[in-house]
């Protein structure tokens, strides 16, 4: 059974398998239609205003709403000042340090004052 297996692997070997004409034709006819296309860029106009000349100013639209959102944090914190920013600064102004509770316990919170 093996060598009638290797007769036919040689056969097949020895003799070279051109394609038809018509499978090469569909072949190529396929990548050529597969092939990309070259691209015809247009121009983008821009509409301009006041407040895109601003974003531009600070670097995109993306970067104003960043300076913008820290600004108002900023004002935020500078005008509510949470009572556990004050004990973080504290620290930060002293030389030693005992403990600090920046995790209230509920307590705490429950607590009426």
């Amino acid at each position: 059974m093996i060598d009638e297996l290797d007769d036919l692997f040689a056969s097949a070997k020895a003799a070279a398998m051109q394609p038809s004409d018509a499978l090469m034709a569909r072949v190529l006819s396929d990548a050529a239609a597969l092939q990309m296309q070259p691209v015809v860029s247009v121009p983008v106009r821009r509409r301009g205003g006041c407040l895109a000349g601003l974003a531009a100013v600070f670097g995109g639209a993306g970067s104003l709403v960043g300076v913008g959102s820290a600004a108002v944090a900023g004002l935020f914190l500078g005008f509510v000042q949470p009572d556990g920013l004050g004990s973080v600064a504290d620290v930060w102004a002293s030389d030693t340090v005992d403990q600090v509770e920046l995790m209230p316990q509920v307590d705490a919170l429950l607590a009426e004052e």
